[in-house]
């Protein structure tokens, strides 16, 4: 485990007003998630194990896929789980921490609704769809 890489991590600080964004979370325990939200009240939500096998290189196993509409419940966002599929596929990729800081990786873990440049977001994240 690298401990640098623990933690939440969102493409929403580098591209502002963007449409959609990406977001990833990295737990200490080796499982984390990607979460994918669209204007449009979609989301998908990826989780997986991760390691890193030699240092710059990440391996992830995908385990499930969610996906659905989100809507605005008062002032938090609920998620509506329309489709959960469990999956076993092995993403390795290249991935490194620049300057301010911001996560940078090899590839998207999904090449549609993935980004590949990060910023950690302060006081972390859950995966929405948990609860």
């Amino acid at each position: 485990m690298n401990a640098r890489l623990v933690g939440y991590w969102s493409e929403s600080e580098l591209y502002p007003g963007s449409p959609e964004y990406t977001e990833l979370g990295f737990r200490a325990d080796g499982t984390g998630w990607q979460y994918w939200s669209s204007w449009s009240t979609e989301f998908a939500v990826h989780r997986f194990d991760w390691a890193e096998p030699r240092p710059g290189r990440l391996a992830l196993r995908l385990r499930m896929e969610l996906d659905g509409t989100w809507s605005l419940d008062g002032a938090e966002i609920a998620h509506r789980v329309e489709r959960r599929q469990h999956v076993d596929e092995l993403i390795e990729l290249a991935w490194a921490l620049e300057p301010g800081p911001e996560l940078t990786l090899g590839r998207p873990l999904d090449e549609f609704l993935g980004g590949t440049r990060f910023r950690p977001v302060e006081g972390g994240g859950t995966d929405p769809t948990l609860a």
